[in-house]
């Protein structure tokens, strides 16, 4: 079977609602980083695949420089710089740091230590613009069915049970590798961790920003480092 790429399951996705849902992330993407950047800033986003956000962003912000990392998928835009990790990169040397529809897929230590080179490589007033999935609400079942469609299945990881607990918003068990899954995952959690941390600046929603998060497919947060919690990492 022919693998699928990042683009056919995101932005050229055959699916209309996720092809949709990824290029209404995209543009919001790009324009909350292009208003959170200073001209000729440094972008770094972590987990950046094959930099396809990254090639969009340079496009709108020709004056920024672009720093990717990601240990799985091999770069496709020679304009994009790649660090082999963010221990590389220089302590308070980044205006804005992304990790875009990555945060899901870690386990607590690597949440951790994100956090920590955040708190490390941003600048004074840098942002660290995050954004994830959710999982619960009515978004859950057009997700689930289109997980089913790509990987041509009638199975699902979520029970009746499980799916309508989620769509009511009730916690569902999370499988122990979160590598390759998105089951259980809660924004609202993660935001919990995020702030106290961090100071969380805004909040937006996508695809549908101005209803309850419950009708759209994806939360984003805009957070500033708190005083006093800068990492300092060997």
């Amino acid at each position: 079977m022919r693998e699928i790429s990042y683009e056919e399951q995101t932005v050229r996705s055959g699916n209309p609602l996720a092809r949709y849902a990824h290029r209404t992330r995209m543009t919001m993407a790009i324009g909350l980083v292009t208003r959170s950047c200073v001209k000729s800033g440094t972008v770094v986003d972590f987990g950046a695949g094959p930099g396809l956000f990254l090639h969009e962003l340079g496009e709108a912000r020709p004056d920024v420089t672009l720093v990717g990392h990601d240990p799985y998928m091999a770069p496709a835009f020679p304009e994009v710089k790649y660090a082999e990790s963010l221990d590389t990169v220089e302590a308070q040397s980044v205006d804005v740091l992304t990790a875009f529809e990555v945060c899901e897929h870690l386990y607590s230590s690597e949440l951790d230590a994100l956090l920590d080179d955040a708190a490390r490589i941003l600048k004074p007033g840098g942002a660290f613009i995050l954004s994830v999935p959710i999982m619960y609400g009515l978004a859950i079942a057009p997700k689930v069915s289109n997980w089913m469609i790509r990987s041509h299945s009638f199975k699902s990881e979520y029970s009746p049970a499980e799916l309508l607990k989620a769509m009511v918003g009730i916690p569902v068990s999370r499988p122990q590798n979160p590598r390759t899954t998105h089951k259980g995952f809660d924004f609202r959690e993660l935001r919990k961790i995020v702030s106290q941390r961090f100071v969380i600046d805004a909040v937006h929603l996508s695809p549908m920003p101005h209803t309850p998060w419950w009708l759209s497919s994806q939360y984003f947060m805009i957070c500033r480092p708190q005083a006093g919690f800068a990492a300092v990492r060997s």
